[in-house]
């Protein structure tokens, strides 16, 4: 009998400021011998393991249902946001939504049933227990396929894997493009030449071997041709001097974006030409259409580290740009003048760079 076998029947999502209300649902779900994963209690197990491969699996392939707490909360928390992509890009449909309160949450659909807490852990534990219970008996009646059959299905699928590998790859696994440097002419200061596109995963991969040092975790299912993230402003700026560049200051920055235009995005008045934004995770570089100096992505992808402090008590670097989760209404954080703020030492999974260097 072919039965799929999960780990954990349920994996818990929830912020760290809502942990309460898993603890008592998890209690439940102990008590009627169903198979769950709750951070806090897999602490043991996960000790000295990578905590990406852990949440991608618990949150992917190793549960049955992902069960997700939202809250005003859960949007901001860093790993509960890690969580929710996971679970979406490998277990969508079965994507359980508790709802603490009535905010809204990228990617799980107001049109898909939901539960809300009324203080009822018991209750939501039955639930629980009653769907993993009636997935169960739904995948133990599933019938043995003749092995012709069987081998058949293996031939197709292998033929169609090969097709796809060396036929149909997608673009973010294909080479990616070179980068050039692209000369910016003075606008009233020095002319300066920018890369075309943002630092890609491979590329930081190649400069982290290089130096000896530590690869930042980046979001699950990254290709090497997307843009690196998680790197703070000081790393950032040392893969610059790394190839004799610099961080872009805010100004040249700008200059750069506009493309000699003067259009609300860069290189166009249509966000959706030129900008990957409001989805769940970036694209390769050089996936929309440049601007009129052949630079891709100022808008859009992921948001890019400045040079410059925001602000005189040096607290804040400026951002520019936007990311992939950015929104154009009800403020447009796509606008080629929209300026955003970070602390230097932040790690951001929507925050990556690209490079200048001074004209000689």
């Amino acid at each position: 009998m072919f039965i799929s076998m999960f780990k954990y029947d349920v994996a818990v999502s929830v912020a760290e400021e809502d942990k309460a209300v898993a603890e008592l649902i998890v209690a439940g779900l102990k008590q009627r011998n169903v198979r769950y994963y709750f951070y806090l209690e897999n602490q043991v197990e996960g000790w000295g393991q990578p905590i990406m491969d852990i949440t991608s699996d618990s949150y992917g392939k190793n549960s049955r249902f992902i069960l997700a707490i939202t809250s005003r909360f859960y949007p901001q928390g860093y790993w509960a946001g890690i969580e929710r992509l996971i679970a979406l890009r490998h277990r969508r449909f079965n994507v359980l939504q508790l709802r603490l309160d009535d905010t809204p949450i990228d990617g799980l659909s107001k049109h898909v049933v939901y539960l809300e807490w009324r203080n009822n852990p018991a209750e939501i534990a039955e639930i629980l227990w009653r769907k993993v219970r009636q997935q169960r008996r739904q995948q133990a009646r599933v019938h043995v396929w003749p092995r012709a059959l069987m081998a058949l299905l293996l031939i197709i699928l292998l033929l169609v894997y090969f097709f796809n590998w060396t036929v149909m790859r997608p673009v973010s696994e294909r080479p990616g493009p070179k980068t050039d440097k692209i000369l910016i002419a003075g606008n009233g200061r020095d002319s300066f030449y920018i890369s075309n596109t943002e630092v890609t995963v491979a590329q930081y991969r190649a400069f982290c071997d290089r130096q000896g040092i530590a690869f930042p975790l980046q979001l699950p299912a990254a290709h090497e041709n997307g843009p690196i993230v998680n790197v703070t402003w000081e790393e950032a700026l040392a893969y610059c001097k790394s190839l004799q560049g610099r961080l872009p200051t805010e100004s040249e920055w700008e200059d750069a974006a506009r493309g000699g235009l003067f259009t609300k995005y860069s290189g166009s008045g249509t966000a959706n030409e030129v900008a990957v934004y409001n989805r769940a995770k970036p694209a390769a570089v050089a996936s929309k259409a440049p601007n009129g100096y052949g630079l891709y992505d100022m808008t859009g992808n992921v948001a890019e580290w400045c040079a410059d402090w925001s602000d005189s008590s040096q607290k804040w670097k400026s951002v520019r740009g936007g990311t992939y989760n950015s929104k154009i209404n009800p403020v447009n954080e796509l606008a080629v003048g929209y300026r955003a703020k970070e602390a230097p030492s932040t790690r951001s999974p929507y925050i990556g760079f690209r490079i200048v260097w001074d004209k000689k």
